[in-house]
This record gives structure tokens, C-alpha cells and sequence, in this order.
């Protein structure tokens, strides 16, 4: 899919009604650049309604997927109406092929308009390439048809998977992630107790924490090549995978009117659960749990291929077994949940303990080349460092979804990273997908970053400059290209005092070293020599070039 507009119809956090941003055109140049890699990212400072815009697109495809959705938990109905939206007024505009086109290219594509105005439902309508007033505009329901168990016909022009990750734990961010969860679980619990068959969750968003995060990683360990790979050999050293094992608690789901009737909690998975034994080294189970050990060589590689479709396959798997350990959360913690604006849910779903969960991973063993003596060794996943994990993460998730139409929304995703690794973000991103040979026009890439190099390598058109005017509060949203600035291979000094207000290149307290030079003073030779000698310790800079060219000018007038 890829992103057209999204106009704020009401206040939304920071956002006054009437924003307006832009992302693609539908101009003939702009509709053969889609199939190319180009992340949208979003900069400016602190507070200037970045991760907003994201919170709000997330917000509307949460909605739009309950709208759709064909199943709906009671405890979930007190809470939700169509009418009613946490972004309750906008119009957003993407581009999507339907499932039953045979290609994605922009040729084939549809325009689709989902519109809200305030108190009322959502509106789609769709219209066929190219998107002008010859081709009709269709109404497309957003209401599953009655006594069929079948979604609403809008499901078909949503995206397939729209990922949400913060690497600052953006709680209004995951909010609707959270409700999407507690929805699944009951949506598994209900077919476990009604005996009808269960495949994936219905709707679409995943919020990737770390947990999933491990369930990603394994998929693309276990399904790409060694080329698609290379990048994460490359930069995090990574080989392979040696070992996990997969710890499944079996217990019991209970009726809600006769308590005594039990089901076992993973009974509608047992055709999957019969595929990941075929591909296990072995496996143990009793009545209480079961194990599932798995040591990765090619022969495991290739039955995870032959009992799985991809990655994606896999990891929803993963992501159902995950979801089951929400079991613990009772009724009233799903209604607090499913009631909040997003401002106090951190903390309020339990936490189960090893023994509560139903899924977990152990011995997540990864071979890595030790750098100092070139030698592999085993190591632990949790002993990779934050900026390791963050990379794997966001590398990860895009391959794992090169083939399915997705919207990924990465809120900050470079914040542990080093300036290297800043630096080749997007080109690793790049490389990977070229060589995964996925379809970029499948997927939209959304990041807010502070930092100067991921703006430094996107095209003017794509980075999209917040500012927040400080006298009326109102926040702009132009791209750098509107703005006449030409990001692509400047200079970070360049993007930091345009987009961040800073114009130093070094920090601003050993720039004040600098500032506090008191030139008036210098009146002799000895005063000059003194003072270079006093800021000797201080590294090279150009806030230091410039005073040192001040001292040669004083040094030359006291010599003459």
C-alpha cells in the first residue's frame, strides 16, 4: 500500500483540526517511483506532533479493522461503536491492490477513501487507476454481512499487517495494539469453546515488544537466504541459528456459564502444533506441558519450508501462542483496557509468571563471530546489547513482510543505535529488501527520527518537517521538498540547525569552554599562547577552528 494524505478533522493530541499531510502523489512520476524503497520520515523537535500522526493512523486502522471484523468479544461491545472513533473526524486517502489482483503495481491499484465526520461511521469508497474523474467511485461497506461468517467487503482494501514498534515504549502508540490483543485471545477462546477452526487472528495489527521481536527474528532466521541475511552478518556478525526450544504450558481454557466444563487451551492448534513436532529434533509432553526442541541445521531450515508457507506463516503462529498468555487478564482489565484514551494503560495487564503463560522461548542460542579472535561462538539472544536488538528488529520485520501489503509505523526505531549504524539505516534496510526481492510497492515505511544521517539519506519529498508555531500552538507538516531543502546526501551540521534548531557540531558544554574565552583580555603574546594551551584538551571542531583563527589573528597583531 502506499499512504496519499490524511487530513485531521478534530483536536488529536498536539494536532489542531485542519492538518493536513501529504505523502505520495498521484502524479505519473510519483506512481513509478512506488516501487521503490523509499521510507517516509518524519522530523522536527520534541512535542511538534511526530509520533502523533502516527498514534492517529494507527488509531484509525484499529477502528477500521473492528468495523470490518466479523468477530467482536461482549465485554469489547460496551465499549466500541462504529460511530465513535479516538480520532473521531478525518480523511485518509492510500493506494492498495485488492487481494484477487493477480499483480501489485500502481496500474491496478485503487484509490481508497475511508472518511469520518464526527459522530458518525466511516466511509470507504474505492476507485480505479488512473484515479480520474472517467473512473467511477465505488461505495464499499465496512459492515460484515449478517448470518455469514464472513468479514465486511472493506476488509478486502485494508492493509494485511500494520506493525507498530516504539523503541521509547510510546504507550499511546501501542494502545490500539493492545485492545487488538485482548481481542484475538478471545477470539481464539471462543472458537476453543465453540470447536470451529482457527488459523490466524482476523484482524491485522501486531505491535512488535520483545517478545515478538524473538518470534521475528527466529521466522527470518529459519526461512531467508544467505544473501537476503547478509546485512545482519555483516553488521551484527551473526551466522546463524544453533538452538530453541519452545515451552508450551498446557492449560485450560473453562466455560463462562458452567465453570466446570474445561477445554485445553490449545486444542483448535493441533494441526500446527503436529507441523512443529515434524520439524522439532524432539520433543516431550505430559498432561501439564510440553517441549520442543529444536537444533537448526539445513535439515531443520527445510522442514520449517516444507510444513510452513514463509516467515510470515510462521510468526502468526508464534504470535497466536504469544497471545494465549493473555488468559490471565480478567474481564474488568480488558474493560479498563478497551475504555482508555491511552494515558494510564502501562502496567495495567499482568505480567504472567514462566508457570501462568502458556508460550514461552528457552535456550535461544544464536552463533556469532567473535571479532577479536574471528572464531563463532554461542551466545544467548538476551545478552545482544539494546542497539543489537533494535537493529535486528526493525531489519527483521521488514523482510519478513516484503510479500504482503503492510504499513509499518516505527516510532524512533534508531535510538540505541551508534552514529554508524545511523548512518547505514536505511541503506542496510535497502539492500536487505533488494535482496529478499520483495515488492516495495506493497509496503509504506513511516519513521520518526532525530537523527540528522536517516533524514540525510531520504529524498526531500519523503522527509516531512513538524514544526509547532509557539504563539497558537498549531503544528505544520511540509515536506522538505516544499520547504526548498534538498536532504538527500546533505550534511548532517545542515539537517541539525534546520530541522533541530542546533548549529554546534559538538555538545554544548564544552562549548561553553569556547564561549567563555574573554578575547577583550587578551592583550600580550603570553595571553594568546596561555589560552591555546588552555583549551588544548578540548577535541577538533569547528567551534575550535574558528577561536584558534581568532588567537592566530591577536597572535600575528601582538608579534607585529
Amino acid at each position: 500500500m502506499k499512504l496519499i494524505s490524511i487530513e485531521i478533522g478534530e483536536k488529536f493530541r498536539s494536532l489542531h483540526a485542519g492538518l493536513y499531510v501529504d505523502f505520495h502523489s498521484l502524479s505519473e512520476d510519483s506512481l513509478n517511483d512506488m516501487p521503490k524503497f523509499q521510507p517516509f520520515c518524519f522530523a522536527g523537535l520534541n512535542g511538534s506532533g511526530k509520533s502523533n500522526v502516527l498514534e492517529a493512523i494507527a488509531a484509525i486502522f484499529y477502528h477500521l479493522e473492528m468495523c470490518v471484523a466479523k468477530f467482536q468479544p461482549k465485554s469489547f461491545e460496551k465499549y466500541f461503536r462504529r460511530e465513535k472513533c479516538s480520532l473521531d473526524a478525518f480523511v485518509l486517502k492510500y493506494l492498495t491492490c485488492s487481494h484477487n489482483k493477480k499483480y501489485y503495481v500502481p496500474a491496478l491499484a485503487d484509490l481508497v477513501t475511508i472518511s469520518k465526520k464526527k459522530g458518525e461511521a466511516p466511509v470507504m469508497t474505492i476507485q480505479a487507476y488512473p484515479f480520474t474523474s472517467e473512473q467511477p467511485i465505488r461505495d464499499m461497506s465496512l459492515i460484515p454481512p449478517e448470518n455469514q461468517e464472513l468479514p465486511a467487503p472493506g476488509k478486502e482494501y485494508l492493509p494485511d499487517i500494520v506493525v507498530g514498534y516504539s523503541s521509547g515504549e510510546n504507550e499511546i502508540l501501542s494502545l490500539p495494539f493492545i485492545k487488538n490483543k485482548l481481542v484475538h485471545f478471545d477470539e481464539y477462546k471462543e472458537a476453543v469453546i465453540k470447536d470451529y477452526a482457527y488459523y490466524e487472528p482476523e484482524t491485522s495489527l501486531v505491535y512488535i515488544d520483545s517478545e515478538m521481536s524473538q518470534a521475528v527474528l527466529l521466522s527470518i532466521l529459519l526461512f531467508e537466504n544467505e544473501e537476503t541475511l547478509k546485512p545482519i552478518e555483516k553488521e551484527l556478525h551473526i551466522k546463524g541459528l544453533r538452538s530453541f526450544r519452545m515451552n508450551l504450558n498446557l492449560h485450560r481454557l473453562y466455560h463462562e456459564k458452567e465453570k466446570r466444563k474445561e477445554f485445553p487451551i490449545l486444542q483448535q492448534l493441533e494441526p500446527q502444533l503436529s507441523k512443529l513436532k515434524k520439524c522439532a529434533s524432539s520433543w516431550f509432553s505430559n498432561s501439564d506441558i510440553m517441549w520442543l526442541d529444536f537444533f537448526v541445521d539445513d535439515n531443520t531450515k527445510k522442514a520449517f519450508r516444507d510444513n510452513f508457507h514463509s516467515s510470515l506463516d510462521l510468526f502468526r503462529l508464534f504470535q497466536v501462542l504469544y497471545e494465549l498468555n493473555l488468559r490471565i487478564v480478567k474481564d474488568s482489565i480488558k474493560e479498563e483496557v478497551y475504555s482508555s484514551k491511552g494515558y494510564y494503560t502501562d502496567g495495567k495487564l499482568p505480567t504472567g509468571s514462566p508457570e501462568q503463560n502458556v508460550f514461552y522461548f528457552l535456550d535461544y542460542l544464536l552463533i556469532k563471530e567473535d571479532k577479536e579472535t574471528q572464531k563463532s561462538i554461542e551466545l544467548l539472544l538476551r545478552n545482544f546489547s539494546d542497539g543489537e536488538h533494535q537493529f535486528l528488529h526493525t531489519i527483521g520485520i521488514c523482510l519478513m513482510l516484503k510479500e504482503r501489503s503492510c504499513l509499518l509505523l516505527l516510532d524512533e526505531p534508531e535510538t540505541h543505535f551508534n552514529p554508524g549504524w545511523r548512518a547505514k539505516f536505511i541503506k542496510v534496510l535497502n539492500d536487505s529488501l533488494k535482496a529478499g526481492g520483495g515488492n516495495n510497492m506493497m509496503k509504506e515505511v513511516l519513521i520518526t527520527s532525530h537523527s540528522p544521517f536517516i533524514i540525510s539519506d531520504c529524498m526531500p519529498n519523503n522527509v516531512i518537517y513538524f514544526e509547532k508555531d509557539e504563539e497558537t500552538g498549531r503544528v505544520s507538516a511540509l515536506s522538505a521538498d516544499k520547504l526548498g531543502f534538498k536532504t538527500y546526501g546533505r550534511s548532517v551540521d545542515d539537517i541539525s540547525q534546520r530541522f533541530f534548531k542546533y548549529d554546534l557540531s559538538i555538545g554544548e558544554y564544552s562549548n561553553k569552554e569556547l564561549e567563555n574565552i574573554d578575547f577583550e583580555n587578551i592583550d600580550t603574546l603570553d595571553d594568546v599562547m596561555n589560552t591555546k594551551r588552555a583549551i588544548r584538551h578540548l577535541g577538533d571542531s569547528i567551534e575550535k577552528d574558528l577561536v584558534l583563527a581568532r588567537l592566530n589573528q591577536l597572535l600575528s597583531k601582538f608579534k607585529n
